[in-house]
C-alpha cells in the first residue's frame, strides 16, 4: 500500500516541475468520469498523458482516457481538466487515486467539479437523470488521509459537514433550470467494486440513506476538502440499482448512457464554469500558499548544493 509519506515529496516535485515548464497554475480542477468527457473549447495546454505527472505506473479502463489539459474559462479562471480517473478497484491505493487532484490543489486550485456514472436507488431518478451530490457514504474500505500527511495540507481530522458545497449546488440548480432540465440531489454511496451491488446490498444502502451508488469520487472529495478546496460533484444515472430493474447492469450500459447524456452534462458544466456567479480565485487559498512554500524550499535547496 502506498504511503502518504511517500506521496508528499512526489507531489512537491511535480509542483516544481509544473512551474519549471512555465504552465499556467489552475484555479479550478475538473474531473470527468465514465464516457462523460466534455468540450471546453481551445485549450491553453493540449492534451497530455496523465502518466506524465504521476510517479507510478497507471492503466486506463474503457471510458477513461487518462489525459489532462488546461483551459481558460469565462472570467479568466484557469481550469485543469482531467479526462478520466484512477479507481481503487484497479488496485490503486487511495493516495494514488487522489494524486492528480491533490496536485491540482497544491498548484492553487480552490474549486473542484467532479462527475461520475452512478446507479440510482430512487425510481424518481431514472437513467438519464443528473444529480448533484449533497452528501456521501464512504464504504470503499480506504481513506486518502490514512498515514501521516503533512500538517500544511490541513486539519488532521477534517470536518465533512459541507463536503459538497451548498453554494455551488445552488448555482448548478440555477444553471440547469436555465437550460430546461431538473437537477436532482442525492446521497452517493462509494463502494469498492468492480462488481455491481447485490439486491441485498442495495436494500441496506437505501436504509442507510443512499440514493446513488458508484465506485469513485469520494476519495477525491475527502482529499480535496482537507486541502480547503470547495467541491461540487454530479452523477449521471446510468442504471437503476440491482433489484429495481428487470435487466442486469453492464459497463456497456454505463458507456452508452454517458454518450447519450454527453450534450446535457457538457452544457451543465460549461454553464457553471462560465457563470458570472462562480466564485473567483481566492488569493488566500492554502494551496497557493503551499505552492509558494514548495517552490521557495526547492529554490533554497538548489542554492545550498
Amino acid at each position: 500500500m502506498a504511503a502518504v509519506d511517500a506521496m508528499a515529496p512526489e507531489l512537491d516535485l511535480q509542483v516544481a516541475c509544473w512551474s519549471a515548464r512555465g504552465w499556467p497554475n489552475p484555479d479550478l480542477v475538473l474531473v470527468t468520469g465514465s464516457a462523460l468527457e466534455v468540450d471546453l473549447g481551445e485549450p491553453l495546454l493540449p492534451p497530455l498523458p496523465l502518466a506524465a505527472i504521476v510517479p507510478f505506473p497507471i492503466r486506463a479502463i474503457e471510458g477513461h482516457r487518462l489525459t489532462f489539459e488546461l483551459y481558460r474559462a469565462a472570467g479568466g479562471r484557469v481550469v485543469l481538466y482531467f479526462r478520466g480517473r484512477l479507481h481503487c478497484y484497479q488496485g490503486f491505493d487511495p493516495h494514488q487515486v487522489v494524486f492528480p487532484v491533490r496536485l491540482a490543489a497544491l498548484l492553487g486550485a480552490d474549486l473542484a467539479i467532479l462527475t461520475n456514472a452512478a446507479g440510482s436507488l430512487d425510481r424518481a431518478m431514472p437513467p438519464g437523470s443528473i444529480a448533484a451530490l449533497a452528501d456521501h457514504l464512504s464504504l470503499g474500505g480506504g481513506s486518502p488521509l490514512r498515514g501521516d500527511p503533512p500538517r500544511s495540507w490541513g486539519e488532521r481530522f477534517p470536518a465533512l459537514n459541507d463536503a459538497y458545497d451548498p453554494a455551488l449546488r445552488s448555482l448548478a440548480r440555477a444553471v440547469a433550470h436555465g437550460q430546461g432540465f431538473e437537477l436532482h440531489e442525492g446521497v452517493y454511496a462509494w463502494l469498492l467494486g468492480p462488481s455491481y451491488e447485490t439486491p441485498a446490498e442495495i436494500t441496506m444502502l437505501a436504509r442507510a440513506g443512499a440514493t446513488l451508488v458508484g465506485m469513485s469520487t469520494v476519495p477525491e472529495v475527502v482529499a480535496l476538502r482537507q486541502l480547503g478546496v470547495r467541491c461540487a460533484a454530479f452523477s449521471l444515472v446510468t442504471n437503476l440499482a440491482a433489484g429495481l430493474a428487470g435487466s442486469l447492469p453492464t459497463h456497456q450500459e454505463v458507456m452508452a448512457e454517458g454518450e447519450r447524456a454527453a450534450a446535457r452534462i457538457g452544457g451543465l458544466l460549461r454553464g457553471i464554469l462560465d457563470h458570472p456567479d462562480l466564485p473567483g480565485p481566492d488569493p488566500s487559498h492554502a494551496g497557493r500558499r503551499q505552492r509558494e512554500r514548495i517552490l521557495a524550499s526547492r529554490s533554497s535547496a538548489g542554492r545550498a548544493t
